[in-house]
Order: C-alpha cells, then sequence, then structure tokens
C-alpha cells in the first residue's frame, strides 16, 4: 500500500524560538550608555558576595574611563565611586512582577543624585508589557544570544525546570557580546565571582554559567585572603 505524501518522510524538528528572540540587543541600550561603553577601558562586574571587602575593591583602581556594574540590591553599593560609571542591573521576577532591587537603595539614589554622575539603569529577563524611560536599558526574557537562549540548559538533575540564566550570566554574555559586535575595546571584569561566600539559588544552571566564564575573555579576579575569622562568619 502506498501511504500518503505527507508520510513519506518525518517532518524536519524545529528549534522552538524563545520569547524575546526578535528584540534588538544593540538598539535597546540608550545611546549614552552605548557611548560610555565605547569610551570604556574596563567595565567591571562587582557580584553580590559578601566577602567582597574595601580592599578589594580599592585594588581595582576603579577610575573615571570605567563601567562599574552592580546587580540588584546591590549590596556593595557603599563601595562605588561617583567618578566612574555606574550600571545597575536588576533582573525580573516573573510570578510576583517585579524587579529585584527596585526601588533603588538609598545608597544608590544618593550616588546618582550626586552632580555629574553617570548612573544608567539595566532591566533583564522582563516578561510582562512595559515602556522603559528612555535612558533605562530593557531586554525581555530572552536575551537573544546562543549562550542564553539555545544552548542554556533546560532541566536540572532532579527533573525541575531551570527558570534561566541568573541576572549576573545575562549581563556578562551580553557585555562579552558587544565588545566584536559594537566595536567596543574594553576589557571585561568579574569581582566576586568566585564563590568565596554567600548560597547559590537552585533555579539558575550554575555549573554551565562557570563553565562559559572560564572559556571567555573575561578576568576574574580573585578575592584578597581573608582571616579565619571572616572566613568562619560567611561560611555560616
Amino acid at each position: 500500500m502506498t501511504l500518503p505524501s505527507e508520510h513519506d518522510s518525518a517532518a524536519p524538528l524545529v528549534p522552538p524560538v524563545l520569547p524575546g528572540a526578535d528584540q534588538d540587543v544593540i538598539g535597546a541600550l540608550p545611546a549614552a550608555l552605548r557611548q560610555c561603553l565605547a569610551n570604556a577601558a574596563r567595565v567591571i562586574l562587582i557580584a553580590n558576595n559578601p566577602a567582597i571587602t574595601q580592599a578589594d575593591f580599592d585594588a581595582l583602581g576603579v577610575g573615571a574611563d570605567d563601567v562599574v556594574v552592580s546587580f540588584n540590591l546591590c549590596i556593595k553599593a557603599a563601595l562605588l565611586k561617583p567618578e566612574s560609571v555606574n550600571l545597575f542591573v536588576h533582573g525580573f521576577n516573573a510570578p510576583d512582577c517585579y524587579f529585584f532591587g527596585l526601588p533603588a537603595t538609598a545608597e544608590v539614589q544618593k550616588l546618582a543624585a550626586q552632580p555629574g554622575s553617570r548612573c544608567f539603569t539595566l532591566l533583564v529577563g522582563c516578561a510582562v508589557h512595559l515602556c522603559p524611560l528612555p535612558d533605562v536599558a530593557l531586554y525581555w526574557d530572552r536575551i537573544p544570544l546562543p549562550a542564553l537562549a539555545e544552548h542554556y540548559p533546560v532541566d536540572r538533575p532532579n527533573g525541575k525546570r531551570f527558570v534561566g540564566p541568573s541576572t549576573g550570566f545575562n549581563v556578562l554574555v551580553l557585555l562579552d557580546w558587544l565588545r566584536p559586535h559594537a566595536g567596543y575595546r574594553y576589557r571585561l571584569l568579574t569581582l566576586g565571582f568566585s564563590n568565596e561566600a554567600g548560597k547559590l539559588w537552585g533555579g539558575h544552571a550554575w555549573d554551565y554559567e562557570r563553565h562559559w566564564l572560564l572559556g571567555a575573555d573575561v578576568e576574574v579576579i580573585a578575592l584578597k585572603p581573608r582571616s579565619w575569622w571572616r572566613k568562619l562568619l560567611f561560611s555560616k
């Protein structure tokens, strides 16, 4: 018996298209922020790691040509300097429809209010209809870059699903991608992405994110050795 033509061959597998696939990765950044990135010598990502000290931050020698990136609650806001460009990144909590760390803390607002300060806000992982202010960068979930979309793990070992990239990984991959695609020449550095303290939420694929970082053109700055009592304090 001859089968109908539609049974002659299996239908090709088409990978699912994630939401946000059509967004303009470069165009989502405000012009003023794009100019700061074009002028930057370094872009430094500061993790929300309680083990980071004043000495760790001071050793970076942050100046006017640097862009310093902080995340969500920005627990190290007291270390930031008004001389540099400061970029505050907030991830979206889809179940409860809010951005982590907003409204900004008093320390962040005080920094942004200083005359001549260059402070920007970048929102990632948005899953609702929003119209950002002209000087705010907004990225929908997901940013259409391979490491964040089709290559990012889906299932955890226990069968549950990952929610997607962490806030820090979203921006790390974005800033790395912008260098060849937007012509930026900055060095990319991370501080506190080395797991000396704190706890990691199980909803992100941390092993995958760490493996990507090891293979990327990113300088991972080690924290200074801590005294025994600080190790004991931050191990709890």
